[in-house]
């Protein structure tokens, strides 16, 4: 039977388009990125005519529009997060459509870490060294008196061994090795529309490696219901009265998180009015790229640290401390530097004599500091970070004093100047770290009837939470 050719194609040209029917060819420049050498990648989505506006998100890092320069080419430019350790970054293209879930473009780039990977061989000194990370080598290196040698490698994302090779008078041996590796995975959640109808249906979609289902993830949403369509592939109903849905997705075992948020709004009808003659325009005047400011204002620069121990000043002056704060990690300079608000709590009590035999002094001294301060990177290896701190601002106390020989309790109160310089040791849990801190400071309360130091030595366990 043959088939009319003619009405065939007629009625293909009649069909509307399906936007995003298909994934978007995608390239990036470099495909891969060593931490520490490649400052940023170039990202090029190129698009059919008429596609509605293009939509993107990244798992990590920043990811920036840039100036178009061919038609139906979307560039980007995405610099890569602060940090030393492999982690496959995920970035995701899509538009939205009305008749379903977008169909989602992902783009996987790996980001290895450079380390310097310490070899203790059995074969002496002078031997040849070669090591294997994922089918790349690294080496050789001579070893030296005691059969040792440092060989610099580069560990993909999800590496956790490497194969150490060592050659001395034409025998070879071969070992395995264990890599200290976060055990981190990507995740990214897209949204989608980007306002989600009163009355009218959301899809969600959850990406890694590959498409996350539910199985995988504990889902906690905001102002609505969610219901997996496929893996990875969530229906979204909004809840009445809701404004916002906002959905966050955690790895169950804690290795990577995501959040992704959408106002809920009703409809804006609008009455059609007749066309009108197009004005002639002046040509069009190419204006710089304003400035980003969604990448200053996320949640993801923000963080939570509570801390508690003990300070010395000498003598008396010594006693519990607690402290709460929340910082802002400035983006421009590479994530290294945080500005950080911070009150606590410092007890003093002491119980001297007035006189060898006089009666005895019950002082309870109260401070309450409110500090300012920047914190900065210094180191940076797997999960271990050290950071450095420097902070002043004012410190308020409250000093009552009793005794038999007073007719009622003494209260004097006030305020001094504080300041303070700490190292701080963080040990990455996930979103969670765990602090340990060793601060000086200086904060000296000294009026009519009290002189105390609310400084000195300081020692504190804690915990930080990133936003």
């Amino acid at each position: 039977m043959r088939v009319p050719v003619l009405p065939l194609l007629l009625l293909l040209a009649l069909l509307p388009p399906v936007a995003g029917a298909a994934p978007f060819p995608v390239t990036a420049t470099p495909a891969q990125v060593v931490l520490g050498r490649d400052k940023a990648v170039v990202v090029q989505v190129k698009v059919p005519r008429g596609t509605p506006p293009l939509r993107a998100v990244a798992s990590t890092g920043s990811l920036m529009p840039l100036p178009a320069t061919a038609r139906g080419v979307h560039s980007y430019r995405w610099i890569p997060p602060d940090i030393r350790y492999p982690l496959l970054a995920v970035l995701a293209f899509w538009v939205d459509s009305a008749e379903g879930p977008p169909e989602v473009t992902p783009v996987h780039i790996p980001l290895l870490g450079r380390t310097e990977l310490d070899v203790v061989t059995d074969v002496g000194a002078g031997a040849q060294v070669v090591v294997q990370v994922a089918g790349m080598r690294f080496g050789p290196v001579t070893t030296n008196r005691k059969g040792g040698a440092t060989v610099q490698v580069e560990v993909p994302p999800g590496v956790r061994e490497a194969i150490v090779f060592a050659t001395a008078k034409g025998q070879q041996t071969r070992r395995t090795t264990p890599l200290d590796v976060p055990p981190e995975r990507p995740l990214v959640a897209v949204l989608s529309p980007d306002v989600i109808p009163v009355d009218g249906t959301g899809w969600l979609t959850l990406l890694g490696e590959a498409p996350v289902p539910t199985s995988q993830v504990d889902l906690r949403v905001q102002g609505g219901a969610v219901e997996e369509l496929r893996p990875g592939v969530f229906r979204v109903k909004p809840e009445a009265g809701a404004r916002t849905v906002v959905v966050d997705a955690h790895h169950k075992d804690g290795t990577g998180a995501a959040r992704v948020m959408a106002p809920v709004a009703a409809p804006i009808l609008t009455h059609p009015t007749p066309p009108q003659p197009s004005p002639v325009e002046p040509p069009a005047v190419t204006r710089a790229p304003g400035l980003d400011w969604s990448r200053y204002l996320s949640w993801h620069h923000l963080s939570l640290h509570l801390m508690a121990g003990g300070f010395f000043a000498g003598g008396d002056n010594r006693g519990p401390l607690l402290s709460l704060g929340l910082g802002y990690r400035l983006p421009p300079l590479g994530g290294r530097f945080t500005l950080e608000v911070e009150g606590g709590l410092r007890q003093l009590m002491s119980q001297p004599r007035l006189g060898p035999a006089g009666p005895l002094l019950d002082s309870r001294v109260m401070g309450v500091p409110l500090l300012m301060s920047a914190r900065v990177l210094a180191f940076e290896r797997g999960p271990l970070s050290l950071h450095g701190r420097a902070g002043a601002g004012l410190l308020y106390y409250d000093q009552r004093v009793t005794s038999t020989s007073f007719d009622g309790q003494l209260i004097q109160q006030g305020h001094t100047f504080m300041g303070f310089l700490a190292a701080q040791a963080a040990w990455r849990l996930g979103p969670v770290s765990a602090l340990f801190e060793l601060r000086g400071s200086y904060a000296a309360a000294q009026a009519q009837q009290i002189d105390a130091q609310l400084g000195g030595l300081s020692a504190s366990l804690g915990v930080r939470y990133a936003l």
